[in-house]
């Protein structure tokens, strides 16, 4: 069976690796650059990545679940980005056939093979949905709070950007106090993708308790970073913008 998920990773790999020898490979280490991944990047713009999902491949089964699982298997395995980003295609629009057992299972260990930005918001807008349903959100939130403590840069990132996604996706949220449980612990974190993170938390929050958020931010103005500082003000009013800017200058 290994060696049959090997060949599919391979399958994949080979034929996006076709798709791409036409790119520039300066436009491929632009892209590289820009993602801040250590896999291989192809450069093949989204177009060119939806196409040959739709082509398809061999293992595509009428079985969802079953593809999936293949999938989980090339995600894990592949050193190339845009394989990977396979699997997050695939998600898109078979997602809710797959059993949220399954899912849960399954999704949560992707973050071991996250090293970038891409992959971590891609995987965030899965783990949001685990975390809204009801049958897996007490176990989605205990991974969760694990995660905020990790020394796994990614994994503490996820922590915060899993709360929420983009709040406009979602119909169910953890209260306000479960959230700055989350943030609190990492409004100095060192690291500027986790701080890109507290500012975009801060920033869906406000979208969904808008007073409190506000509030928050007000009392914690000096902890804020500047990174997270800038993203958390995006939604706010020009007015709230201008009186937290000038509580800050003080």
């Amino acid at each position: 069976m290994i060696s049959d998920l090997n060949k599919y990773t391979k399958e994949v790999d080979d034929a996006l690796n076709r798709l791409s020898l036409k790119v520039d490979k300066a436009r491929s280490e632009r892209s590289k650059k820009y993602i801040g991944t250590n896999l291989h990047v192809l450069g093949l713009v989204a177009k060119k990545q939806t196409e040959a999902h739709k082509k398809g491949f061999s293992f595509y089964s009428t079985d969802p679940q079953k593809t999936f699982l293949i999938f989980n298997h090339i995600y894990t395995q592949s050193t190339v980005f845009e394989t990977k980003n396979q699997a997050f295609i695939f998600l898109d629009k078979y997602a809710k056939h797959i059993p949220i057992s399954t899912q849960l299972k399954t999704l949560p260990y992707w973050i071991k093979y996250v090293d970038n930005w891409a992959h971590s918001d891609g995987l965030s807008k899965y783990l949001t949905r685990l975390l809204e349903n009801t049958d897996s959100q007490k176990a989605m939130l205990d991974i969760l709070k694990k995660w905020n403590a990790s020394k796994n840069l990614w994994e503490r990132r996820q922590s915060l950007v899993a709360l929420y996604y983009y709040a406009r996706t979602k119909k169910e949220y953890i209260s306000f106090e479960q959230t700055t449980n989350f943030i609190f612990p990492l409004l100095k974190d060192k690291e500027y993708f986790v701080q890109k993170a507290v500012g975009w938390t801060l920033r869906e929050t406000y979208n969904v308790y808008p007073k409190q958020a506000y509030y928050f931010i007000e009392e914690n103005i000096k902890s804020i970073s500047p990174t997270a500082f800038t993203a958390c003000l995006e939604k706010m009013t020009e007015k709230e913008k201008f009186t937290l800017k000038q509580k800050r200058k003080k």
